[in-house]
């Protein structure tokens, strides 16, 4: 299994932001990248949905169950069906000073070819990275940057205190 980790400094409150993350419906219409999310069930602060995405030169396509915790600004999300073996992660929301928010990703997948892994699951990590950065690019546009919070001014202490 590989890991993919991610983050960004938004300059939106901790709420807007986890709300705009949440709305996995709305995707599509800011990133081209994202072809279709279907909500499949909701039950509470729960949801199933079916996602294709493009991947490289081809398509991806996933169902996935998603859990929703708005007091912690949280999402997590677990495939459960799809073309990768496994893919499971969590999105994180916490607010900044002066009302901007860092977000964070991170998954595990596993492509499920263990003869070609170690060529194969480089390149589809960094075509994770960039559909996650593409994803938020187009939520939040100018108001986003993707990559290191201490690169964008944010201290380390700050980071360790959430």
């Amino acid at each position: 299994m590989r890991e993919v980790t991610l983050t960004a400094i938004v300059a939106q409150d901790a709420a807007s932001v986890y709300a705009a993350l949440a709305d996995f419906g709305s995707y599509p219409k800011h990133m081209s990248s994202v072809r279709k999310v279907e909500l499949l069930s909701r039950s509470g602060l729960s949801c199933t949905s079916a996602w294709e995405v493009e991947f490289r030169k081809g398509l991806l396509r996933w169902t996935e169950k998603d859990d929703f915790d708005p007091d912690l600004r949280r999402i997590e999300f677990a495939q459960i069906e799809g073309d990768l073996e496994t893919f499971s992660g969590v999105w994180d929301v916490s607010p900044l000073d002066a009302g901007s928010s860092l977000v964070s990703f991170s998954a595990v997948f596993d492509l499920g070819i263990p003869s070609l892994a170690a060529f194969l699951e480089p390149i589809a990590q960094n075509a994770i990275e960039e559909n996650i950065s593409r994803v938020l690019l187009g939520l939040f546009g100018a108001e986003c940057q993707v990559g290191n919070p201490i690169a964008f001014g944010v201290s380390p202490a700050s980071l360790e205190a959430m």
